[in-house]
């Protein structure tokens, strides 16, 4: 990134003296911790003849408006500025003062000088914030005899005034061996406390100390509860060190609760995945609840999978950062059995903001002549970034460089010089009309190495001052407050990017309110605009269902249809309708026996007997079932969604039978030699109703067929006239006889 300076140098001829002038002494740098009435600086009024002064010198539009400077008279013609009680020297808040001085004689003639007081840093002991702001109430820690060793239990926090890098420490002259503290204040226990310990209280000393030497004491008070747990909970958990864009896994676990140091660089995207967790107790239906201890605001831990989150924005450059996060990943049963890893975070800075300079346009006026190797301008800029970036210097434009009128100071090139004796009369410099203009481009060792995830729009302001358009931007204050910073301001560019994923479901509209700073360094100008941002929603969001897993029971005579134990889940979706969800068992439905009623549709679905269990005719065998849910939301009757997410929910079924037939009497024959056993068994199942209807059907129709065989056989054959014959005998013929 760039920042260009504007040097200018005046050359002027001898001028007249003012009628009415202010004078004063070069107030020397003021300590922060100065008393009351400290003289400041002596301060003279010249009053031309027949003229006298109205009031006296008065004090008019300082930076700061609040100032703690008064003026008092010391004599004839001069008073003293002097320090007052409110508001306090401060260099942390003000380094730096302008007081402008204004005078008016009784003609109406007006004279002013500005006076600027430097405040110089001194060294102030640093101060406790948190819990132990209040010296005469020690905060009391409760912790269980069973704690694990590497324990976190509590955080110590300060600051100091200085900004200066603070060292925590224990007074171990009372026996505290059983506790350590750690480079950014976290307390952890060196050992795991045991009923059998004879001290149940403790009081620990805590003293934090500046480089020099300064320091502040406290106490916190420790108390051990005794509990009686069963059951041991394993924890395992591989960590990410991520640095320049790679990726570096470490791994620890509970057996040895051994500290693992990872390292992450700062503005790394919230919501990365820096750790992931794997913890198993002794029953593996009691669910493990995943918690850091102490809490940071840095990093979460989901509670149910273990996965380590960033929470909000590491930056290191921001006031009271700690580069060591320590803290300690715990995983508890439901019994309260827990195992812990502890874990420090050392967060390093990357090249991610830009120089700054003191200010952007230096002057420098000399009556004639100007000797060789005077210094005109020594520009002061420094880089914000923890380490700062070298900075380096580059004649842009102007007389300035190799075989120019001006060069840059050897070995400190922020420094400019004139190369050769300058005349107000020499040509070179009437023909520019006595001023020269030269630029300077600063800029750090690399680009800057802040990545956004995405441009969301720029803005843009003018400036007509000269030089025209020296305009830097920030997100001031004015608009909505939201708790987590998604977005970054380029201060040159003013393009606006994303720094994380934003979440619909939490904020739908963002209000930014973007100031515009130009470049005068004693008295800037800002304009403000607002600038509205809209989320668009997304389906990023998976169905969450409660209970996450369940166990259950079932009678092996229970009918298809009936609901489980009357087992319903519940489901919600932050960015889908509770009509969009199915439900489908996806693992562990041997024999297809169970099943969700209505199974899309609705967000609190019956879990039913689908099958019923047959263990009689050993169809069935599987008594235990470990069932696996998918909760998708992508019903059919919801066309929008572009991608589907899906949720997971585990049940547990044990089925009871509850009809054992006997056990078989194996028959023993007391000869030698082989016996084979033969047991009539009868295999026929209900279910194959259709191999005797197939039969009986065939049978049936084989009868009709042979039944209508004969009947044509009989009708159309001579079986019909033969069976129709008569039977009976023919009558004797009578003979008649004529006489």
């Amino acid at each position: 990134m760039f920042n260009i300076f504007i040097i200018f140098l005046w050359l002027e001829t001898t001028q007249g003296l003012t009628l009415l002038s202010v004078m004063f002494e070069r107030p020397r740098p003021l300590a922060e911790n100065a008393p009351e009435h400290t003289v400041v600086t002596n301060i003279t009024v010249v009053v031309p003849d027949h003229s006298s002064l109205v009031g006296g010198p008065a004090i008019v539009n300082a930076n700061p408006i609040e100032h703690p400077f008064v003026i008092t008279p010391k004599g004839t013609d001069q008073w003293q500025l002097m320090t007052r009680a409110l508001p306090k020297l401060d260099f942390e808040t003000t380094s730096l003062y302008t007081i402008p001085i204004l005078v008016r004689d009784d003609k109406g003639s007006l004279a002013s000088q500005t006076i600027f007081v430097q405040i110089v840093d001194v060294n102030e002991p640093p101060v406790f914030t948190g819990l132990l702001t209040q010296p005469s109430r020690a905060p009391e820690i409760y912790i269980t005899e069973d704690t694990l060793q590497n324990t976190g239990i509590f955080r110590v926090t300060a600051r100091d005034p200085e900004g200066a890098p603070l060292k925590f420490s224990i007074d171990i002259s009372q026996n505290l061996t059983v506790f350590k503290i750690d480079g950014a204040g976290t307390i952890y226990m060196t050992e795991t406390f045991r009923s059998e310990h004879s001290e149940k209280s403790y009081s620990v000393k805590v003293t934090v100390a500046d480089p020099e030497g300064l320091s502040a004491t406290g106490y916190i008070k420790v108390f051990l509860v005794e509990v009686k747990h069963s059951g041991d909970v394993f924890l395992n958990c591989t960590f990410f060190s991520i640095g320049k864009g790679r990726l570096t896994p470490r791994t620890g676990d509970s057996v040895s609760m051994a500290l693992v140091n990872i390292t992450l660089d700062e503005e790394i995207p919230i919501g990365k995945t820096v750790g992931k967790c794997h913890a198993a107790g002794e029953d593996p239906m009691d669910p493990i609840a995943f918690v850091l201890d102490p809490s940071n605001p840095y990093f979460m831990i989901d509670k149910a999978r273990g996965t380590l989150l960033i929470a909000s924005r590491l930056d290191v450059e921001e006031d009271g950062f700690i580069s060591a996060q320590s803290f300690t990943v715990v995983a508890c049963s439901s019994t309260r059995r827990c195992a812990g890893i502890p874990v420090i975070v050392n967060v390093h800075g990357i090249n991610d903001n830009m120089p700054f300079c003191h200010q952007y346009v230096y002057r420098y006026t000399s009556r004639e002549v100007i000797a060789i190797n005077t210094v005109v301008a020594n520009v002061r800029c420094h880089d914000s970034d923890n380490p700062p970036d070298e900075l380096h210097y580059e004649p842009s434009s102007g007389p300035v460089g190799a075989g120019k009128l001006f060069e840059q100071v050897p070995g400190a090139k922020n420094a400019i010089r004139i190369t050769q004796y300058l005349d107000y009369e020499d040509p070179r410099n009437l023909a520019v009309g006595s001023t020269h203009e030269m630029t300077l481009s600063v800029f750090d060792d690399a680009n800057p190495s802040h990545t956004a995830h995405h441009k969301v729009g720029q803005v843009a302001a003018t400036d007509e001052d000269y030089p025209s358009n020296c305009v830097t931007y920030r997100i001031g204050h004015g608009g909505m407050f939201y708790p987590v910073e998604i977005f970054w301001l380029d201060p040159v560019s003013g393009v606006i990017e994303l720094i994380t994923e934003p979440d619909y479901e939490s904020v739908q509209q963002y209000k930014l309110n973007i100031e515009a700073v130009d470049c005068d360094l004693f008295h800037p100008r800002t304009a403000s605009t607002l600038v509205t941002i809209d989320i668009r929603e997304e389906n990023d969001e998976a169905p969450l269902c409660t209970p996450l897993t369940y166990r259950a029971t079932v009678l092996d005579s229970t009918s298809p249809g009936t609901n489980i134990n009357s087992f319903r889940l519940t489901c919600h979706d932050r960015d889908s309708a509770d009509t969009s969800m199915r439900f489908e068992i996806v693992s562990g439905n041997g024999g297809n026996h169970f099943g969700f009623d209505p199974i899309r549709g609705s967000s609190s679905p019956r879990l039913i007997v689908k099958s019923p269990f047959d263990f009689e005719d050993r169809m069935d065998m599987q008594t235990q079932y470990h069932l696996v849910v998918h909760i998708v939301d992508d019903n059919l009757y919801n066309n929008s969604v572009p991608k589907a997410m899906t949720g997971t929910v585990l049940i547990d079924v044990s089925v009871v039978r509850t009809r054992t037939p006997p056990p078989t009497t194996p028959y023993f024959d007391p000869k030698k030699g082989v016996t084979i056993l033969y047991k009539p068994v009868n295999t026929f199942h209900s279910d194959n109703w259709y191999v005797p209807f197939i039969f009986t059907l065939v049978a049936i129709m084989t009868v009709g067929l042979l039944a209508w065989s004969c009947f044509l056989i009989w009708r159309y054959g001579r079986c019909k006239e033969a069976w129709l014959k008569p039977r009976t005998k023919a009558p004797k013929e009578i003979k008649r006889y004529v006489f």
